[in-house]
């Protein structure tokens, strides 16, 4: 079969979700249907994409995207992401074999585009594994082996910057996340970078444009050490500058974010707090996950979303709330004093 008769559809899901399979983007031969929102990062792939434009509305990227794929005439279409509803639609629209993955969690919109996919459109519905991650599920649906650690595309400016800094090793930690129920205490990162310090390593903070609160909280308490350039903030910079510099870290320490996915893949040791949402689907390659094993978690739900956990949850998110300082520093600990004797 000729490998540029296929389509991955990849237009559901968030920035760590595609960060997940760019390895497996990186084999893959055919076209990729993907959200114009990382067009920043793809852009430095030679990828043979098909963009979803979200200036624009769905129905008119629907029927530009299915124009584009019945000229292509593709013999499998792929769609990675469990039940996304504009990857169903899609899936519905075009012709060929269809191969998805169905995670068990709907609402009406996410019914009715799984609906489309009727038996006369022959579907082909890769089983559900909780024991899967995201990036198994699609290495299996696609039929390929990522190779880790990944070596992203640079951008050579970024590149030159992150190396000087390396010259000290350095610890990148993000503290703030999309979805703020995600999130652990801010105050709690910051006692562990001040930790990170005394023992000689300097730290890089990744923050992104919503985490202005963040960002100023950091900012007060790191004035110091960002005139004696032994802290660095990267507020609301390109991913690909994140990108350089989270590969080159000692370690990282993360929420459950796409900055983890970045340093896992590229072969950092990754350190992940994670609260409610399903570790076992999304922790990234070489990380250690952080999380209280309470009986109701993890607790979400992809259809119902994050406001939902903060309405529905009677404990106020303790799973991630009584994660303490001590807990996360002993892991980090534990790693620099059995692993690296350089103190």
């Amino acid at each position: 079969m000729d490998s540029m008769n296929k389509i991955v559809i990849s237009v559901s899901g968030g920035l760590g979700d595609t960060i997940e399979l760019l390895p497996i983007f990186s084999k893959f031969q055919g076209y990729i249907v993907i959200s114009d929102l990382y067009k920043e990062l793809f852009s430095l792939y030679n990828f043979k994409i098909i963009w979803w434009e979200e200036k624009k509305s769905e129905i008119e990227n629907i029927i530009r995207i299915a124009k584009k794929i019945y000229e292509i005439k593709p013999e499998i279409v792929y769609g990675t992401y469990p039940n996304g509803r504009r990857i169903n639609l899609l899936l519905a629209l075009s012709p060929g074999k269809k191969i998805f993955c169905d995670d068990g969690n709907y609402n009406l919109k996410r019914l009715v585009s799984i609906a489309k996919l009727s038996s006369g459109a022959y579907p082909i519905k890769i089983p559900f594994e909780e024991k899967l991650t995201y990036r198994e599920r699609n290495s299996i649906i696609l039929g390929i082996t990522p190779e880790y650690p990944f070596e992203f595309a640079e951008i050579e400016e970024y590149k030159k910057e992150a190396e000087e800094f390396a010259k000290s090793k350095y610890a990148l930690i993000h503290p703030g996340v999309k979805y703020k129920t995600r999130a652990w205490d801010i105050n709690k990162f910051i006692k562990i970078a001040k930790k990170i310090l005394l023992e000689g390593i300097n730290v890089v903070f990744a923050l992104g444009k919503e985490d202005k609160e963040e960002f100023s909280i950091i900012n007060d308490n790191f004035r110091k050490e960002e005139k004696q350039d032994k802290v660095r903030i990267l507020f609301g910079e390109s991913i690909n500058k994140v990108i350089s510099y989270g590969k080159r870290a000692f370690f990282s320490l993360c929420n459950d974010s796409a900055v983890a996915h970045i340093t896992g893949i590229a072969g950092v040791k990754t350190f992940v707090i994670y609260g409610y949402t399903r570790y076992y689907h999304t922790a990234p390659p070489n990380s250690e996950i952080i999380r209280l094993d309470l009986p109701c978690s993890p607790c979400y739900n992809f259809a119902k979303g994050e406001l939902a956990v903060k309405k529905e949850c009677k404990i106020n998110i303790a799973c991630l709330r009584e994660i303490s300082e001590n807990m996360v520093w002993e892991k980090i600990k534990n790693f620099l004093y059995k692993n690296h004797k350089f103190f």
